[in-house]
């Protein structure tokens, strides 16, 4: 079963305007109201898929928001706006990540899947059908969980929320070249894991673009 295309869902194309770069900056409610409007979906989805569950993405995607929020001062309105959230997002999730209270998670939490949030999910079928496409589905988001986090990291940045290369780069202060290479090995070695269910021809990903 193919997995999404790259850049599928939110995420693919920067989607907060470039006008309310300087009001954003300076917490006028209605760029405030914009951003949260834009990034919420992207970041949550980002944020879920690194952690594997639902509630503790929802927590952590608050604690980011707020961070960004109290550190606008920080960003520069004539820089793009996606690299720099998504920096802050990875930082705070590899905080999260060392942290006392991952440990704890890591013991207690078993993988759940949420049918809205099925990442292979094509729609309707059978019981049956349904019951294979999240088994199917689970294999998938397991096996990513078990790469190495300089290889997750460029995946999920580039295969399910579309950034470029040049932007992941700027989010894991890698350059492009690297980032490239740990993108292509992310997918060998899920083609490895997964024989028959991970499936990304060069044309497919081709297609997608770079958006450099």
């Amino acid at each position: 079963m193919p997995a999404p295309r790259p850049g599928s869902g939110s995420g693919g194309v920067e989607s907060f305007p470039d006008r309310l770069r300087a009001p954003l900056q300076a917490r006028e409610p209605g760029a405030l109201a914009t951003f949260y409007d834009c990034y919420f979906d992207q970041l949550y989805g980002y944020v879920r898929r690194l952690v594997g569950e639902e509630h503790l993405g929802e927590d952590l995607t608050q604690e980011i928001f707020m961070h960004v929020i109290e550190h606008l001062d920080s960003y520069d309105p004539a820089r793009p706006l996606r690299p720099w959230v998504f920096t802050i997002a990875t930082n705070k999730v590899r905080d999260f990540w060392r942290s006392r209270r991952y440990r704890s998670k890591e013991r207690e939490v078993s993988l759940e899947l949420d049918e809205t949030e099925a990442w292979a999910r094509s729609g309707e079928g059978s019981p049956d059908e349904d019951l294979a496409t999240q088994e199917r589905s689970a294999q998938i988001e397991a096996a990513i969980n078990e790469l190495p986090e300089s290889m997750k990291l460029a995946l999920i940045l580039r295969y399910y929320k579309g950034l470029s290369f040049e932007e992941i780069g700027k989010v894991i202060d890698r350059n492009e070249a690297a980032v490239r290479k740990r993108y292509s090995r992310a997918l060998e070695e899920l083609r490895n894991r997964l024989p028959g269910l991970w499936k990304v021809s060069d044309e497919r990903e081709g297609s997608a673009g770079d958006g450099s």
